[in-house]
């Protein structure tokens, strides 16, 4: 720095390298209840991923895989964005031409790097590189969610297809099951319109006209 009063009297970088800490860390905490959610259950959650088991189970459900891992990438990550804290306040302490809480500021900061990373090193290791997805039960959402309808707007209209929603929400009948029994479309034609890969990916060029057409010339 050229001017080492200024680098005495003011610390902003280091407040910067602490908030870039910190935002990497609350991008961890939000990825962390992403898997916690997704890896829920077996019966009463979500249970769309599983976690590698790294324990024989919790303190008080014996075999429940608990998702230690991302707990872990939280807690780390929440004691990072105390660090943050603490340096954003010794930022501000400084008077006049000189700051005296730069001892603080250097342990947050260099404690921050140290267990972040760390705490990636082992996230990675021993629960991204394992995870794995429960097909059975992706399937079935897949199957059963009524927002499948929404795929057959361009086709049968919005209102055929909300009167499918309906139907399917007050019975308890797949979206699938429903189309088929009105016989608006073709076996062949709902397994097009329907398909989760073509739902999920982009079709290029996407034109729902020209798909639609084609369909009808099939039918």
């Amino acid at each position: 720095m050229d001017d080492l009063r200024y680098a005495m009297q003011s610390n902003l970088a280091m407040s910067s390298v602490s908030s870039a800490l910190r935002n990497l860390a609350l991008e961890v905490v939000r990825i962390s209840n992403d898997l916690r959610l997704l890896s829920s259950g077996p019966n009463t959650g979500l249970g769309e991923i599983n976690l590698p088991a790294l324990q024989p189970g919790s303190s008080i459900m014996p075999g429940k895989v608990n998702p230690v891992m991302p707990e872990l990438a939280a807690m780390v990550s929440f004691q990072v964005v105390g660090y943050d804290a603490a340096v954003a306040l010794a930022v501000q302490a400084g008077q006049l031409e000189l700051n005296v809480m730069m001892p603080t500021m250097a342990y947050s900061v260099l404690a921050s790097i140290t267990i972040m990373t760390n705490m990636l090193r082992q996230l990675t290791e021993f629960c991204i590189k394992g995870i794995t997805v429960n097909e059975q039960r992706t399937n079935y959402y897949v199957q059963s969610t009524v927002s499948l309808a929404t795929a057959l707007n361009p086709y049968i209209g919005y209102a055929k297809a909300a009167e499918i929603a309906k139907e399917s929400v007050k019975t308890g009948k797949s979206i699938i099951e429903i189309a088929r029994a009105r016989g608006d479309l073709t076996e062949e034609q709902i397994n097009e319109i329907l398909d989760p890969a073509r739902m999920t990916e982009p079709v290029l060029p996407l034109d729902a006209a020209k798909d639609r057409d084609n369909i009808k010339g099939r039918g």
